[in-house]
């Protein structure tokens, strides 16, 4: 199979890319497996990120087909999964209100999802239309009756969209601007569709909250940009945005929300310079940083193998929480497949009784926990890891969960 890389920086074309991360090979991380394909073979690329050595942007290096990420099989992540999830949109619509007039407002959000989000800005009088790249996903939102398109956005398909929605006041891509494999041309779409003062909202895993935690399982195929303070600053610029807020929340395991509006706006641009300082003083755009993390992290990975294989000769069952993306990188690098972890649990009624991907673990409900008297739980959702365990200690006060 033919590699297509990326061979120049996505934000400013620099030619000069130095490898940061190098994971090995890795399929889809949202792609979960149903038992008549459990017999496919999962398409794998190695997972690599890249450091701009002009701008500092951090980018995958691999090239794949968006299609393959998001259509060839159902997409199983619903907005509405969880009551911490649900409680996150609800506030996010609340803030938006805040921030700006919501009634007979036009508002877009490009990866809507199920539509969970817009069902509470509908609520409010907002005209609302959803994009989404995953057909089930539409269909899912269509029948929560929010009016939704199917298409994987772009500068083109902003064109469409405006002779159908015209101008918009809000735009909003939560999770979805660092899956664009061409975030310029994403952006070009975006101004294209915004009245003058319109707001751009995005939110998105804040990379080096992750670095500074010493987390790695948020990189993965679907993610192309991997945003930062300063990322987000010289993306927009060179798009001819500027920010007009920029806060950090705990969703995700700490993310990002920017509010940005054309360089044109009426709106003033606020200063993230202290941000990016603290970025900068903390050396994350130099390789060495990036070689001292991985040595702590597979110092980590080889302690839990141990313990993992100690308690299987003790015959414990090894159950997996939380079948997100960030579990398939996981357990992936960790190389932990289906001989040491026996199933994962998840709330999602679209993944479970489905099979991760290249680990061929499978997935059921909270429920199969009950089952067993000796059973050691890894808690892969760790952004809500407190939640979880008080919860599992009431379905099951045997349970012994495992640092990680």
């Amino acid at each position: 199979m033919k590699l297509h890389l990326r061979n120049k920086c996505i934000c400013c074309n620099g030619k000069k890319l130095l490898e940061i991360i190098n994971l090995g090979n890795h399929s889809f991380a949202d792609r979960f497996v149903p038992k008549n394909k459990i017999k496919d073979k999962d398409p794998e690329y190695p997972l690599i990120l890249d450091l701009c050595n002009k701008c500092k942007f951090i980018q995958s290096r691999i090239i794949t087909d968006p299609k393959d990420r998001y259509i060839n099989y159902d997409y199983s992540y619903t907005s509405s999964n969880s009551k911490y999830s649900r409680n996150h949109w609800k506030n996010f619509a609340f803030y938006l209100r805040k921030k700006r007039k919501i009634k007979n407002s036009k508002i877009i959000e490009i990866g809507s999802n199920d539509g969970y989000l817009l069902k509470h800005l509908k609520k409010m009088k907002a005209n609302v239309l959803g994009i989404d790249a995953s057909k089930f996903m539409v269909k899912i939102s269509k029948e929560n009756k929010i009016d939704t398109l199917h298409a994987i956005f772009n500068f083109n398909q902003s064109k469409k969209i405006k002779k159908k929605f015209g101008y918009s006041n809000i735009i909003i891509a939560n999770n979805v601007f660092n899956h664009s494999d061409n975030p310029k041309n994403f952006l070009k779409g975006v101004y294209h569709l915004l009245e003058k003062n319109g707001m751009f909202v995005f939110e998105q895993p804040y990379f080096a909250r992750g670095l500074f935690a010493e987390k790695f399982d948020q990189i993965y195929h679907e993610h192309v940009s991997y945003f930062t303070a300063k990322n987000i600053h010289s993306i927009l610029d060179v798009c001819n945005f500027k920010i007009l807020s920029m806060e950090e929340n705990e969703y995700h395991g700490g993310s990002m929300r920017t509010i940005a509006v054309k360089k044109n706006s009426l709106l003033s641009e606020i200063d993230i310079s202290k941000k990016i300082q603290f970025e900068n003083r903390n050396n994350i755009y130099k390789k060495n940083f990036y070689s001292k993390m991985f040595k702590k992290i597979n110092k980590r990975k080889n302690t839990l193998k141990k313990k993992l294989y100690s308690l299987k000769k003790k015959n414990y069952v090894i159950a997996g929480i939380g079948a997100g993306a960030k579990a398939n990188t996981f357990l992936t690098y960790f190389n932990l497949d289906f001989n040491i972890i026996n199933f994962i649990t998840d709330t999602s009624k679209y993944k479970q009784f489905k099979f991760t991907p290249l680990t061929r673990v499978i997935i059921k409900s909270d429920n199969e926990l009950k089952k067993y008297n000796k059973i050691a739980c890894i808690i892969l959702s760790w952004n809500i890891s407190s939640i979880l365990i008080k919860k599992l200690k009431i379905i099951n006060k045997k349970i012994y969960f495992i640092k990680i």
